[in-house]
């Protein structure tokens, strides 16, 4: 086993429930029910009725269950549909900084735990396992430079919390963090150019291979002990790097770094939008000139370096591309799931508004990341006027968090009539006292559509 492999497997077989302090356990709960919110509104998308259906094929002798329907598939098969609603809308939780979204995970984290009927702390733990190696992973190297996508981290952090929800010993834990990479490292093409469905539906993959690296090791299957440091291992592919510290010796727990998300979109849009809401009201749409936004490198690079990012035809490129986001919240004062409805997309004077901005990036913003997020907007009206705003940390961000209510009016807002009333209570119930319970499935039980 290389010296890197060691490392990590070492720290999750480790970490234990009672290794947490009160704040990340609080942070952990955040972020399930921040991302069954994004399931919930994601769960009507023509992805997720695909990914439904390839699932409810499938049956299983230790199965898990669907979100919302309840519908009992084989644990990867569910991991993968309710991976793809959690991310359809591109709202659940981000790195901020082009490395994808730690949330994702929670799809195979909830169908090893259905399987298992796991407790709340063991599920908290394997949760901050996750988070830790995804975004350890993440801080240490940057993979999108070298042509893959970031859902490879998305896998490997999976890996480890299914194996901590399944039991697995040291050696089996070694097994799934090295299978998870070994067949699965993406690439980075799901988010060039005109995006199609796949790009909501990677991390959910990540997610499904994961979980069934964990299944292999759990029956024996090795894989390579060098997949860091041996040759044609992961450092031959993206560079070589040394793993961070772990845990909190050297700083907090990094499930705490995640931003969570107001706005349905890339997260490199988030501060864009926040920015143009800001100063929206001190002019008419009619009267501007020019539009400029100028951003860190990550930022320009995904969301405003393309040609089809100022003419997108699918949700997928709208929701990531920087000039549709800051004229769609000037025309419509808002960003939400309707934003990127098809005739909106179209929507001639939308695009008329959209070729008087460009996309600037700022060599002196990059300096910025990963601790900011950095926007400065200027919009010149036809009179000459300007008007300035600027924004460093969007809300949601770890120096700008939403508070508690904020995350369950989400869950409401995003509940779409999917569950009542009483039960949208009983989900927030079961997510703020996640540590009491003995079984996660009932959050996954909580999830019944009224007309299941």
């Amino acid at each position: 086993m290389d010296a890197t492999l060691k490392r990590i497997t070492d720290f999750t077989c480790a970490l234990d429930y009672g290794d947490l302090p009160a704040a990340t356990v609080h942070e952990c709960k955040r972020r399930v029910l921040d991302t069954l919110a994004c399931a919930l509104g994601g769960f009507a998308a023509p992805p997720s009725r695909i990914a439904r259906a390839i699932a409810g094929r499938a049956t299983s002798k230790r199965p898990a269950r669907i979100i919302g329907t309840l519908e009992a598939s084989t644990p990867e098969l569910a991991a993968f549909a309710n991976g793809v609603m959690m991310r359809y809308l591109d709202l659940n939780d981000a790195t901020g900084s082009g490395g994808g979204h730690p949330s994702d995970m929670f799809a195979a984290l909830f169908a090893a735990a259905d399987a298992t009927r796991t407790d709340g702390k063991t599920f908290i733990a394997a949760a901050v396992a996750a988070y830790e190696l995804y975004l350890g992973f993440f801080r240490t190297i940057q993979i999108r430079d070298r042509g893959w996508d970031h859902v490879v981290y998305t896998a490997l952090g999976s890996a480890a919390g299914a194996a901590k929800i399944m039991g697995l010993d040291r050696a089996q834990t070694a097994n799934a963090l090295a299978l998870s990479l070994t067949p699965n490292m993406a690439l980075e093409v799901a988010r060039r150019g005109e995006l199609s469905m796949w790009k909501g539906c990677a991390g959910g993959n990540a997610a499904r291979n994961a979980l069934f690296a964990a299944q292999l090791a759990q029956e024996g299957m090795t894989g390579p002990g060098i997949v860091f440091e041996g040759e044609n291992g992961v450092m031959t592919v993206v560079g070589q790097f040394e793993w961070p510290p772990l845990g909190e010796k050297a700083r907090p727990y990094r499930l705490g770094d995640s931003r969570l998300k107001l706005y349905p979109c890339v997260y490199p849009g988030q501060s864009p939008v926040e920015a143009t809401l800001a100063i929206r009201s001190q002019m008419d749409a009619r009267d501007i000139e020019a539009i400029e936004v100028r951003t860190y490198r990550s930022a320009w690079y995904e969301a405003g370096s393309e040609p089809i990012k100022w003419t997108p035809t699918t949700r997928e490129t709208a929701d990531h591309s920087i000039p549709y986001l800051v004229c769609a919240a000037l025309l419509d004062g808002k960003i939400d799931a309707a934003s990127f409805a098809p005739e909106r997309i179209a929507d001639p004077a939308l695009r008329a508004l959209m070729q008087k901005l460009r996309v600037v990036h700022d060599p002196e913003l990059d300096p910025l990341q990963p601790e900011k997020n950095p926007c400065r907007l200027t919009i010149t009206l036809k009179n000459g006027a300007k008007k300035l705003s600027s924004v460093d940390y969007a809300k949601g961000h770890a120096m700008n968090p939403p508070s508690d209510q904020e995350l369950e009016a989400k869950l409401a807002g995003l509940n779409n009539g999917v569950l009542s009333s009483a039960q949208l209570t009983e989900l927030k119930d079961l997510c703020w006292r996640l540590e009491t319970i003995d079984d996660v499935g009932a959050l996954i039980s909580a999830t019944r559509m009224n007309q299941a």
